[in-house]
């Protein structure tokens, strides 16, 4: 962050202070003259990378309340401005201080108006600024600045009229409801602490007087006034300023309220102006009086130190997400190097396990075939059940033929796929022994069951001879049979 510097400027001339951590110190004071001016443009060459933060404690300065009808954005901009020419018109130190709105008709914006009435007091100083690049954060009056300390000092009332003595005199500044609604400066010829006292009892009366006459209060109320004072020196002040029916003074203790400020070097005596310059710096107000051109460095310097932050954070950004892979890198690289040392181990139990087992005498390739055609066979259907189902049922459909034997095996030729083999020994009713033809019929009716159950069927023995060189025999010439005639079938299924 850049060092934080204040100017406080007065009719004498300016001071120029450091301010860090709460403390201020003195780095030059320069008249109000050509000679003064041009050795405070060498002093900000000098600490042109600091902010600067200009405190101005003029007589010359301006208020006027305004009621406007209450608009937003543009609008309210150009209304302001227009009011803000009407009235301090010559002077680009003037800006606008809302103090609410009425409770009353269309409720209008209160304004309160305030400008730094004599530029040419402050020009030469903001020339010397600008020709050494200086950055001149914003303008700043005591009245501004003094909005701060109402909160702190524990006072409600609807008007408060606080009294400040600076170099640049006995200052009087009037708050309504907390914000500022007037200020006025008195110089003082000696600056001793009984012309002090004297001039804030004086002084008082005439500023209530005044305010009374244009109605900035009620004619008869009692108006509070706080008196910031040196604890060294309240005596004086209470001996002086005492309470009257239009005036009730209470005095604050400039000490205490410096340290509950954060001032850490405190005031030596009821001189106020460090306490303003503290304030300055800590918080500066929103509202300042400088034009956007005499903040052209100040704005400068916050782009460039956005740029840089911007920079950092994407570069931090950057470092950190390299450093995230970097870590998973080296986290996979750790993962592979583990696997592949845990693949050799591994590989070597395997080959270590193969070394132990007995030697068979039959190749890979064809222990792996075999293991493959018993995989096989173990996967296939056991057992004769389902071709005895299917004979089961083809039988059904042929009362006439009874079963002696089935020979069931597993086919397991190298031509075929594999499959089932049932040789059939059956037989057919003893009336049916005289009738060759019959016989034959009732056969094949049978065969025919049988294929129609996707089973092959082969004839291997038929109750009679039936070689085309020999005559099937008459029912007569069988009748003296007294066995029934037999037959047997191969049935064949493959298997799936």
């Amino acid at each position: 962050m850049p060092a934080r510097r204040l100017l406080y400027l007065d009719a004498t001339g300016l001071t120029a202070y450091r301010w860090q951590s709460g403390r201020l110190r003195v780095e030059g004071e320069y008249a109000a003259e050509p000679a003064g001016v041009t050795a405070f443009g060498e002093y900000i060459a000098r600490e042109h990378s600091s902010v600067f933060y200009l405190l101005t404690d003029y007589a010359e300065e301006g208020y006027q309340v305004e009621q406007v009808p209450h608009v937003r954005g543009s609008d309210r901009s150009a209304l302001i401005k227009r009011k803000l020419v009407q009235y301090f018109f010559g002077t680009p130190h003037a800006l606008a201080l809302s103090l609410g709105r009425s409770n009353e008709g269309r409720r209008d914006e209160r304004l309160l108006l305030t400008a730094l009435t004599r530029s040419d007091q402050i020009e030469p100083w903001l020339d010397a600024l600008h020709a050494a690049e200086g950055q001149l954060a914003g303008i700043y009056s005591l009245p501004i600045v003094a909005p701060q300390l109402i909160p702190l000092l524990g006072i409600s009332a609807p008007h408060i009229l606080l009294i400040s003595i600076t170099r640049g005199g006995l200052r009087q500044t009037l708050f309504e409801d907390g914000r500022l609604a007037f200020s006025r400066v008195t110089a003082l010829a000696t600056g001793s602490i009984d012309e002090m006292a004297i001039t804030c009892a004086a002084e008082s009366e005439k500023m209530y007087q005044y305010m009374a006459g244009q109605r900035l209060i009620l004619r008869g109320s009692r108006l509070t006034t706080l008196v910031l004072t040196h604890p060294a020196q309240m005596t004086a002040f209470r001996d002086v300023c005492t309470d009257t029916p239009s005036l009730h003074f209470e005095f604050v203790d400039l000490l205490a309220l410096a340290k509950t400020v954060g001032l850490h070097t405190p005031p030596h005596d009821t001189r106020a102006d460090i306490l303003f310059l503290h304030l300055t710096a800590k918080r500066p107000p929103r509202e300042q009086f400088a034009p956007e051109s005499d903040r052209h460095h100040y704005r400068l310097d916050q782009l460039r130190f956005g740029l840089r932050t911007a920079g950092y954070v994407i570069l931090s950004a950057a470092l950190l997400f390299a450093f995230r892979q970097a870590v998973d890198y080296h986290s996979i690289s750790q993962r592979t190097v583990d696997i592949v040392a845990q693949t050799q181990q591994d590989r070597q139990r395997y080959d270590s396990m193969l070394q132990s087992l007995p030697k068979i005498p039959i190749s890979n390739d064809a222990l792996r075939a075999l293991i493959s055609r018993y995989d096989k066979l173990r996967s296939a259907e056991a057992g004769p059940e389902p071709t005895y189902l299917l004979i089961s049922q083809a039988l059904h459909a042929s009362p006439r033929v009874d079963i002696k034997r089935i020979d069931w095996q597993r086919d397991s030729s190298k031509d075929t796929k594999g499959g089932e083999i049932a040789e059939l020994h059956a037989m057919l009713p003893l009336s049916m022994a005289g009738d060759p033809r019959s016989q034959l019929a009732a056969i094949d009716a049978f065969a025919e069951q049988l294929s129609a159950r996707k089973l092959q069927v082969q004839k291997l023995k038929l109750p009679f001879d039936a070689e085309s060189t020999k005559s099937l025999k008459s029912s007569t010439e069988a009748a003296a049979q007294t066995q029934s005639p037999q037959f047997s079938l191969r049935i064949s299924r493959s298997l799936p």
